[in-house]
């Protein structure tokens, strides 16, 4: 009887008093939920350095402000909270703009996170010193450019749609308000350009000119297009637009729609010129066609 009073004495001992490590795990599982929840309702805040006078404030992807410095020579407090475009708050240093922005944060109160999923923030490429695009994967969402004309020192503009939304006075700053009113979804729908039908490559308008020139029984030789030794002129691409050079014609370059087309000017031509040193008498009423219509557009006619 006294070993099992002493075996009950240590099961209860054991069921109130766990050991220390079931006493660490369980204390590590609490502070690791009170610490998801508290990151979900408040995330923790990254500060991201553009520029030396420029900073973003995330939490997790969301942009919630920005610190910009107020270049002004008579302001006492040059360091500026942003958000959306708008001043919030000033003071001397970044660090008493951060820490304004972590308390306002934890209360709510600055720029709340919405229920819906937050997109990422939009990609700025600089295009020259003068022009950027902001980018969200190959999507065009607004551009940024500088205006030499003096309106109150705002000389940076946002564009969209070759309309301008919002200036201010350098080009961080209107990335800044780029990326939030685009996670914010106020930022207006940019039209996207239709893609370029790519032009052709070279072995592609070659094979172009000498399908064609096999229609007719011209020869194509690397400085010209031929008949019976006889060159009749040139055809080409550039820039995805076709073009002829008749060799009676100076290199007068003429616009054409596609290889065949241009073919069949130098054919024309090539039929003009044998036909001019023809006999009337001698031609076929279909020759008689080609000379009058030639004749119709002005064409000189070499007659006997």
């Amino acid at each position: 009887m006294s070993a099992i009073a002493d075996y009950q004495a240590i099961r209860v001992e054991t069921a109130v008093n766990p050991t220390p490590d079931e006493q660490a795990l369980a204390q590590a599982e609490l502070d690791q939920y009170i610490a998801d929840q508290a990151e979900t309702i408040a995330p923790q805040l990254t500060t991201v350095e553009i520029n030396c006078y420029h900073y973003e404030v995330y939490a997790l992807k969301q942009l919630v402000a920005y610190i910009a410095y107020d270049y002004d020579e008579f302001v006492t407090q040059p360091w500026v909270v942003m958000v959306n475009g708008e001043e919030i708050f000033r003071d001397t240093t970044i660090a008493r703009c951060q820490r304004f922005i972590e308390w306002q944060h934890k209360d709510g109160k600055l720029n709340p996170q919405t229920e819906t999923e937050v997109p990422e923030a939009p990609t700025i490429l600089e295009i020259s010193f003068y022009d950027q695009e902001a980018f969200v994967g190959d999507e065009l969402v607004a551009s940024i450019s500088y205006d030499h004309g003096n309106y109150q020192n705002l000389y940076w503009r946002v564009m969209i749609n070759g309309i301008e939304i919002f200036r201010d006075i350098s080009p961080a700053r209107c990335h800044s308000y780029i990326k939030q009113q685009y996670q914010q979804g106020k930022l207006p729908l940019q039209e996207q350009l239709e893609p370029e039908e790519p032009w052709a490559t070279g072995n592609e308008i070659m094979a172009e000119i000498f399908s064609a020139c096999e229609n007719y029984g011209f020869e194509m030789l690397d400085d010209g297009i031929y008949q019976s030794d006889v060159k009749l002129g040139e055809v080409g691409c550039t820039d995805g637009r076709w073009w002829v050079v008749r060799a009676a014609q100076d290199n007068q370059r003429i616009p054409c729609n596609s290889a065949a087309d241009a073919v069949q000017l130098l054919s024309e031509s090539a039929a003009d010129e044998y036909l001019g040193y023809r006999l009337l008498e001698h031609l076929s009423p279909k020759e008689w066609r080609s000379l009058l219509s030639g004749a119709a557009q002005g064409q000189k006619l070499l007659t006997v």
